[in-house]
């Protein structure tokens, strides 16, 4: 932005400068709450025991904690990947089971999150 050949007006040269530093700025505070979601995912056991899982990191497991129920009221992980709407919609009639597509149902956020830490398990998996 800066040089003999730039033949931006000053104003345009001031809002960038000015975008720059807040990029710096916000990076500079993702960094902290990175930092700190990090502490707290290692003195918590139960983020510790959610980040023994492949795909789930600090942000995952800190957000399942948060917005699933308690992990006592499912009976097994299928219970929870029904509520978490990760398991196909059943239609059975007169004994004939056939399987859709997944219910999405319960929380959108904690889908999604299961979703790309599921996709870059299979991504690395299939690199190595």
């Amino acid at each position: 932005m800066t040089g003999p050949d730039t033949t931006f007006p000053s104003a345009v040269r001031n809002l960038g400068r000015m975008q720059v530093k807040q990029i710096d700025e916000l990076r500079e505070k993702i960094d902290a709450l990175e930092k700190e979601i990090n502490m707290h995912a290692a003195e918590n056991e139960n983020d510790a025991r959610l980040m023994s899982m492949p795909g789930i990191g600090p942000i995952c497991a800190m957000a399942i904690l948060a917005f699933a129920p308690p992990m006592e009221s499912f009976r097994n992980g299928r219970d929870f990947a029904a509520w978490t709407g990760l398991t196909p919609r059943q239609n059975s009639t007169g004994g004939k089971q056939s399987l859709g597509k997944t219910s999405k149902m319960g929380q959108r956020d904690i889908r999604k999150l299961l979703i790309f830490g599921a996709t870059v398990v299979v991504r690395w998996a299939a690199r190595n």
